[in-house]
């Protein structure tokens, strides 16, 4: 088991021990005080009894009925486990139940609980009663009433030991509970711990083999509990990390073959060219082949300038309101000898004339010009392209931009908008490219909190749509 969980166990039954003697104490405390209040109610209960029996059955002149007294007295002595004493107007012992000494008869006491009950008061008291008993007693003082007037007071008394005893039991079978349910507690504590510890342990080794750069590690936990749905966490990020270790490492190569490839030409026709192996007739000719190349490593040198602005920068925006329908057909006049030359056709659809949006506007310039170029690219020779705006529930802008090129394939769709991705239609079409076009579209609108889509199918075309805030203008 971890230290940690070493710790967490530890803690957790110290603190399951001290909730349960807490709780052990005051289950005592109150079981002790419902048995006394419980004894306190019965011999109020009889007191009450014996002095109805007393009240009817004495005559002016001190006589009782001495049968009916007794019978009260024996439930007392017999049922209640209690003691009687009666004392009269003058503070005399009268009558006394046989477990008291024989010798309190005839004799005199006023200790303060009897005053109060001479006087009339219903009194409840703990200690010996001034001497009668050795060892405590609760004690419920009653008055005796004739005609209106006190002419005595009953005691009825009944050992706190007694009472102590049944909390002692109830004591005791709540330790014996306690005890079996810290037993039971800590052996599922414990299970439960080492439930928990072995899959945390086992992720803490896969993290420690994905920090060191195997991200094919995987972890197996049964369940969907919070360490299942953690491990599956961490399985999650090792695909994603190894996925982009195979991107940097297909990055790498792809740069590495963008940068031999016309460093390698470009060498070679400086070099002919020195040496006099091309003729000076056609040296033009193989020098306009090596700036085509330089002008290659320009836009590669470029791309890799704007990563790290889409790294640093991709999220400040410079907010404006513009018409973005105008905007497309600015940004359409950029591939006019490209679409000249290739006889493509493109169509323009606006909804509304004016359409404004809110955004901005530096960056929706490159979203259009990198989805037009795209579409222009990949559309065979006397295709079409079609650039559409519509609006949307009237808070957004829909701008579409399709063509009937070659189209992708499934996997391509889904790595299309990754960076230095390119498709396999494009491998032998996009020279100059470095496959981060469409990924600088896809964070460009990310930025702006929109979405960009896209539909395709192999030979049948392209389809991206993107969405902005529309902004209503009043005439």
């Amino acid at each position: 088991m971890n230290s940690i969980f070493k710790k967490l166990f530890l803690f957790y039954m110290i603190a399951l021990g001290v909730s349960l003697i807490i709780i052990t104490m005051a289950l005592t405390k109150a079981f002790n005080l419902y048995f006394e209040s419980q004894k306190k109610d019965v011999l109020i209960e009889q007191g009450e009894k014996i002095v109805h029996a007393l009240e009817q059955s004495y005559y002016w002149g001190g006589f009782f009925d001495k049968e009916q007294l007794d019978k009260e007295i024996k439930i007392l002595d017999e049922y209640l486990d209690s003691s009687f004493i009666y004392v009269d107007s003058d503070y005399r012992i009268r009558i006394i139940s046989n477990d008291i000494d024989i010798n309190w008869l005839g004799k005199n006491i006023d200790t303060y609980e009897i005053k109060q009950v001479i006087e009339g008061n219903i009194t409840e008291s703990e200690g010996n009663l001034g001497g009668v008993f050795e060892n405590p007693v609760i004690t419920i003082g009653y008055p005796v009433r004739t005609n209106g007037e006190i002419i005595g007071a009953i005691f009825m008394s009944s050992p706190l030991v007694e009472i102590e005893k049944l909390g002692n039991s109830v004591y005791k079978m709540i330790i014996y509970v306690t005890l079996a349910s810290c037993i039971v507690c800590f052996v599922i504590s414990y299970f439960s711990s080492k439930r928990f510890a072995k899959p945390l342990k086992e992720m803490n080794e896969v993290a420690k083999v994905i920090a060191n750069g195997d991200f094919e590690k995987r972890i197996y936990v049964k369940g969907s509990d919070e360490v299942a749905q953690l491990a599956e966490s961490l399985n999650d990020m090792a695909e994603s990390l190894n996925e982009q270790e195979k991107r940097r490492r297909e990055f790498v190569s792809n740069i590495s073959h963008d940068l031999r490839s016309p460093l390698t030409s470009m060498k070679g026709f400086v070099q002919a060219i020195i040496d006099g192996t091309i003729p000076p007739e056609k040296q033009e000719h193989y020098l306009k082949i090596v700036l085509d190349e330089s002008e290659r490593l320009a836009t590669l040198a470029d791309n890799m300038v704007n990563i790290n602005i889409l790294d640093n920068n991709v999220n400040a925006l410079s907010l404006s309101e513009f018409d973005i329908n105008d905007l497309i057909r600015k940004t359409i006049f950029n591939f006019e000898t490209r679409v000249i030359n290739k006889k493509i056709n493109i169509r323009v659809t606006f909804e509304e004339k004016v359409s404004f949006v809110k955004a901005d506007y530096e960056k929706i310039q490159r979203v259009i010009y990198n989805l037009i170029d795209n579409a222009v690219k990949f559309t065979d020779v006397g295709g079409e392209i079609f650039l559409e705006t519509k609006k949307y529930n009237n808070k957004k802008i829909i701008v579409y931009v399709r063509d009937n090129g070659r189209g992708l394939s499934e996997e391509d769709r889904k790595r299309v908008f990754d960076r230095f991705y390119k498709a396999d239609v494009s491998r032998g079409e996009d020279k100059k490219g470095s496959g981060i076009g469409l990924s600088i579209v896809k964070e460009f609108i990310m930025a702006h909190g929109e979405m960009i889509t896209l539909k395709s199918e192999l030979n049948k075309g392209c389809e991206f749509a993107f969405s902005l805030p529309y902004v209503k203008k009043y005439k």
